[in-house]
């Protein structure tokens, strides 16, 4: 039962994902979106292993073509200097779900904001070498930093802090569904 439970749950959030990746204001080489948003409380809200298998299952169904992603779908998106982004949201997933239900809300706005410092790493890095190896333009990293992070910062921390409050508020009444959901299960 509580694992149709904790399916159900990462099924909304991967539905939550698409539908956040979907919701774009283009800024020039990465649009504006509410992903870092639902990515932040997605790891929050699933355990390590539900929160890896939603991002891969994402990654997969928009390496397979399905236009999950912001800018659509394909194999060809890997090559794209965005796709460093969606790589970061697995990392930051195997750090940021570590977060319990019982853990203290500073604790959990620490690992939200080292979670958001790891996405912007990988996306950063990998803009880096595409840009600069693949796409052969030849941008030294402030430009990177300035294009792929700086504009972002303000929104995505605040992205951060509203995912750690939803998070709060919602987390006693799913942490006291799994309390229920083991109990009957011992029965």
């Amino acid at each position: 039962m509580k694992k149709i439970h904790n399916l159900c749950i990462s099924a909304i959030m991967l539905a939550l994902l698409i539908i956040c990746s979907k919701i774009t204001i283009p800024l020039g080489v990465i649009s504006l979106t509410l992903q870092t948003f639902i990515v932040i409380l997605l790891s929050l809200v699933l355990n390590t292993r539900y929160s890896l298998l939603v991002f891969i299952t994402y990654i997969i169904l928009g390496l397979l073509g399905l236009p999950v992603f912001s800018g659509g779908g394909g194999f060809a998106y890997v090559l794209k200097p965005s796709f460093g982004f969606i790589i970061g949201f697995l990392a930051q997933s195997i750090l940021t779900s570590r977060v319990t239900p019982k853990s203290n809300r500073y604790i959990k706005y620490i690992y939200s904001m080292i979670g958001l410092f790891i996405i912007y790493l990988c996306g950063a890095i990998y803009m880096y070498f595409i840009m600069n190896y693949y796409m052969d333009l030849d941008k030294n990293i402030f430009y990177i930093l300035s294009v792929g992070v700086t504009p972002f910062i303000i929104k995505d921390m605040a992205s951060v802090i509203l995912s750690c409050l939803i998070y709060s508020r919602i987390k006693d009444v799913m942490f006291r569904y799994d309390t229920e959901l083991e109990l009957k299960e011992n029965n």
